[in-house]
């Protein structure tokens, strides 16, 4: 079974050593067992910094991009939260007592969000969003610069940044993130930025952080290296198996299937029949290519999951070989309801 669901994907032997060996160094600087280190441990802090285009200064360490979601639904009474996007801050948002709608890029942009600036949070996934790899363009960039001056709070969650460069926070905004997409949620670690960010996230930093030993392993990790050799083996892997697939499409099939950013791919679906009459339409759709496509040996998810707007599959070439990412092609080009609706898009 060919696994595009995105699972993550072992290291390569040298990043493991490295990362073994900035273990062992963490886990003998006695300091880290008995100092507390509220915003977060500095050379984690430092790197991470440095990685992303981050003001240090500005930068607080959290366990996950849930934790992170904790603060914002608690200081504000509405999220106006993208659509589609990775559906796990919902339960959180909700669950902190904040109204929560959904909108898509065009609508949050061009403010249809209701309620009143100051107390009201915008929250997108750039660059490589989750599910359709959507990254912000220079005039959505600029238009979120526009947003925060207005009053809102924006955050940008970035954390696909590994994947794609980072072109830098829009202007205004807060950043947000997590390094579970390097590593899988063992990693548990994640990061917000901005002016107020640690003040605000402070009652839930007070007992959520991970161990301060666990953030300065991760921080000799990237200090020293490890994140070159993730670039150089597991992300560059990421791109050839995106290009292996895409030139397939193109030079056997004749289908232009667009770019995207980040690991994650919409797959489009052509509308079809219910079975009987009053049946989810989207639902069905999606689960009989599902299970076409698990039939041929690959594994990918339905687009509703994530809120799509219209019926896909969501592939993730997160840990696919250029080889499996060719077979794929061929599975998408030989689907009629994938093909037809690729070629109704324009596609060809």
């Amino acid at each position: 079974m060919i696994d595009l669901s995105g699972s993550p994907a072992p290291w390569p032997d040298e990043a493991t050593r490295l990362w073994a060996d900035r273990v062992a160094l963490a886990a003998r600087q006695a300091d880290l067992w008995t100092v507390p280190a509220p915003r977060g441990d500095e050379v984690l802090r430092e790197a991470l910094a440095g990685q992303l285009g981050l003001p240090v200064e500005q930068l607080t360490i959290t366990s996950s991009l849930r934790a992170t979601a904790l603060t914002y639904a608690r200081r504000f009474g509405h999220v106006v939260l993208e659509r589609p996007t990775y559906p796990g801050v919902v339960p959180v948002l909700a669950g902190a007592g904040a109204k929560v709608t959904r909108a898509s890029w065009d609508e949050l942009l061009n403010g249809a969000v209701g309620d009143a600036p100051q107390d009201t949070v915008l929250w997108l996934t750039s660059p490589g969003r989750n599910p359709d790899g959507a990254t912000l363009t220079d005039e959505g960039r600029a238009r979120i610069a526009e947003l925060a001056a207005e009053g809102y709070r924006v955050v940008v969650n970035e954390t696909y940044a590994w994947f794609c460069g980072h072109a830098g926070t829009p202007a205004g905004a807060d950043s947000a993130g997590t390094l579970h997409k390097l590593r899988g949620v063992g990693a548990r670690l994640g990061w917000t930025a901005g002016p107020s960010c640690f003040e605000e996230a402070f009652p839930e930093l007070l007992g959520t952080p991970p161990s301060p030993v666990w953030q300065r392993a991760w921080g000799l990790f990237f200090r020293d290296g490890g994140l070159d050799l993730l670039r150089d083996g597991l992300l560059a892997e990421v791109d050839a198996a995106k290009a292996a697939f895409r030139d397939r499409l193109a030079s056997a099939h004749g289908i232009a299937f667009p770019a995207f950013d980040g690991p994650n791919a919409l797959i489009p679906l052509a509308a079809q029949a219910p079975p009987e009459p009053g049946a989810p339409a989207a639902e069905h759709v999606e689960e009989s290519a599902l299970a076409a496509f698990h039939e041929e040996g690959f594994k990918v998810v339905a687009a509703r999951h994530f809120d799509a707007d219209r019926p896909a599959l969501r592939a993730t070439f997160f840990g696919v070989g250029a080889a499996e990412a060719i077979r794929f092609a061929d599975a998408v080009a030989r689907s009629p309801r994938i093909a037809l609706r690729l070629r109704c898009q324009g596609h060809t």
